[in-house]
């Protein structure tokens, strides 16, 4: 996802993509929280999320992720 600037949240549904090997979320700038559900993709490998600045929270679920190999979370926004 790209600009998705009128994003605030992810569906709980989210946790239905049970083959989703990459999630990479990008300048998502209205979004504030992603569900716990996210922690039940056990198939992800990749997961990048960047400047998403109003995100305030991340699931606690993450260390489900027993497939990812690629963590990468970059918040600052740098005009």
């Amino acid at each position: 996802m790209y600009g998705c600037f009128g994003l605030i949240s992810l569906s709980n549904e989210l946790d239905n993509l049970t083959s989703l090997k990459i999630l990479d979320i990008i300048r998502c700038l209205s979004l504030i929280s992603l569900p716990n559900e996210l922690g039940n993709l056990t198939s992800l490998i990749t997961f990048y999320m960047r400047r998403c600045t109003s995100l305030t929270l991340l699931p606690n679920k993450l260390s489900n992720f027993t497939s990812l190999t690629i963590f990468d979370i970059y918040m600052d926004d740098i005009a």
